[in-house]
């Protein structure tokens, strides 16, 4: 056949075939709506749902939801129980029927009620009960705590010490607030020989209390399966070597203002003239408590329970690849509330949650060759728990996964750009397809800045893509970036950008059928360490790679 006539045949052939692709993937693309999204967003993202904390029932409710709008989208369980899988979780919280102050005076004794009028942490205190006499520090350690050591401070050898919980400097830096922190005021008063804390709380976070009816918030402590081997509960401690001792007990509580007043035996108005001194500048000073005795008793109790990832798939359309898959994921958990004030969590992570709705409708219009799965991960927010059991107990082979796409945070800042986390560590097919994909279509600004695991903020390890690449499955988190609302009340639906959400979830559309629709799996070809995909990958340390380890 002459030359001629050659070249424009292949030209021919090439354009039939880009026909050919170009109206199914559009017709996906069409299903890839703001409008969509801003209704289910609206939902999760309602102050009602109470932040969506992991575990709770909020979150139960929100996965529920989750999992009617997939299965109305076309999605279907993977699971044999349905779209729920559940994460097993131990919750100790400290007991309300148990717990109680008891403050002794020569003319009878008062009890204080947890949680109405005082608080405390599972994290930041012992079990048990403590008696003992009391010693008032005043604003003694409001300073910087390299000051401490200056102070003139009685003797605090088996006291219970009384503080004003008063904020730091306002010229602080953010660096320096971990020096104001009741963290480090344990620790220097456990150093001195105190057998506890009462920390009076502000006139501020008091008023609010009063105002909104509220009493402390219960603390919780989760115990998850570990993330290394995915057995429920925590290896033992290492045991201490013979020569060191045992820490004392420390019992730690805050108080709301009667509580206070009761216990230095003054009026609330005495007290509340104390915080507006400090606040003028003029330092409370210490005195003892000596005609007065306080007991802290602390309990806890623990009870088992889960929470739910919500696990669902679309069966690919080429009977020699279907059984082969890409997981789509994003993370459905946000934070409890804080004393009334609810985090919504729109941004993170309700966006991500909502376009892996769009990305069903889209991909149920134009199915790829392989399968792909659909994982709303639970308790990202508590060390990327769900993520982690969803590949220690995933419903299919592992080896099998060609690749995770992570949607977390990608409604905010620079609606022409986003962040790229991970595309580049295990296949440069990854990246490589984001590239493509996004040149043709959104023309998206890529941004590397944060897929350095040495990087001083750690994004690398903080998102659902990780657990897949300690896997050795190729993983990628497009991520927007913080805000000055991440992890406040003010991450709300109203400040949403869901056209960039829109325009980021059609990038990730393409990503995904251009990896369901190659002929093998994504190669494993930038890091010689993983080879195959499993969870013998656990073992490479990510956290302390060499510069340039990772790109070898």
């Amino acid at each position: 056949m002459p030359q001629s006539i050659v070249r424009p045949t292949i030209a021919v052939l090439a354009v039939l075939l880009t026909t050919l692709t170009a109206p199914a993937q559009t017709r996906g693309l069409r299903e890839i709506r703001a409008a969509d999204m801003k209704a289910w967003l609206e939902f999760l993202a309602a102050p009602e749902f109470d932040g969506r904390n992991a575990p709770g029932v909020t979150l139960d409710i929100a996965a529920r939801y989750i999992a009617l709008e997939a299965r109305k989208a076309g999605l279907k369980p993977l699971l044999p129980d349905g779209f729920l899988q559940a994460v097993p979780v131990e919750v100790t919280t400290i007991s309300p029927a148990k717990s109680r102050l008891r403050l002794f005076r020569d003319n009878g004794q008062q009890t204080f009620f947890f949680p109405q009028a005082f608080g405390a942490s599972v994290r930041g205190s012992s079990e048990g009960a403590v008696a003992a006499p009391l010693v008032f520090l005043g604003s003694g350690l409001s300073a910087a705590s390299a000051e401490w050591s200056k102070l003139s401070l009685p003797d605090l050898r088996g006291k219970i010490v009384v503080l004003l919980d008063v904020p730091p400097p306002a010229a602080s830096q953010p660096a320096e607030i971990g020096q104001f922190s009741s963290v480090a005021r344990a620790r220097f008063l456990r150093e001195k020989g105190a057998l506890g804390a009462v920390m009076i709380i502000g006139l501020e976070r008091e008023m609010r209390l009063a105002e909104l009816g509220l009493g402390f918030d219960v603390s919780e402590r989760l115990r998850f399966p570990d993330i290394e081997t995915g057995v429920p509960g925590s290896p033992p401690a290492a045991p201490a070597p013979a020569s060191t001792a045992a820490p004392l007990p420390f019992y730690q509580v805050e108080v709301r203002h009667d509580a206070g007043a009761a216990i230095l035996g003054v009026s609330r108005d005495a007290l509340e003239e104390m915080f507006l001194s400090v606040k003028a500048g003029t330092a409370v000073p210490a005195r003892g408590l000596e005609d007065r005795t306080l007991e802290i008793g602390l309990y806890f109790e623990t009870r088992r329970t889960a929470t739910p990832n919500v696990v669902a798939w679309l069966e690919g359309r080429d009977p020699g690849l279907r059984n082969e898959y890409v997981v789509l994921g994003a993370h459905h958990d946000h934070l409890a509330s804080r004393e009334g004030r609810v985090l919504p969590g729109a941004d993170d992570n309700g966006s991500g949650s909502v376009a892996l709705l769009s990305l069903a409708k889209a991909l149920v219009a134009e199915r790829p060759k392989r399968s792909v799965i659909f994982v709303w991960h639970t308790a990202e927010e508590d060390g990327l728990v769900g993520a982690y059991h969803f590949v220690q107990n995933c419903p299919v082979a592992v080896g099998k996964i060609s690749a995770n796409l992570n949607l977390d945070m990608i409604s905010r800042n620079n609606p022409g750009m986003i962040y790229l986390i991970g595309s580049n560590k295990i296949s440069s097919e990854l990246d490589r397809s984001i590239q493509a994909a996004n040149n043709r279509s959104v023309k998206l600004r890529l941004d590397y800045t944060f897929e350095d695991p040495r990087h001083t903020q750690r994004f690398f390890f903080r998102s659902d893509q990780y657990p897949y690449i300690r896997y050795g499955i190729p993983g990628v988190w497009f991520f927007c970036g913080t805000t000055a609302d991440y992890h406040q009340t003010t991450d709300t639906f109203a400040k949403a950008d869901l056209t960039k959400a829109e325009k980021v979830t059609r990038l990730v559309y393409l990503v995904c059928l251009d990896i369901g629709n190659k002929p093998a799996l994504l190669k494993l070809d930038l890091n010689p360490d993983i080879t195959t995909r499993g969870a013998h990958n656990m073992k490479i340390d990510w956290r302390n790679l060499p510069p340039g380890a990772e790109k070898r």
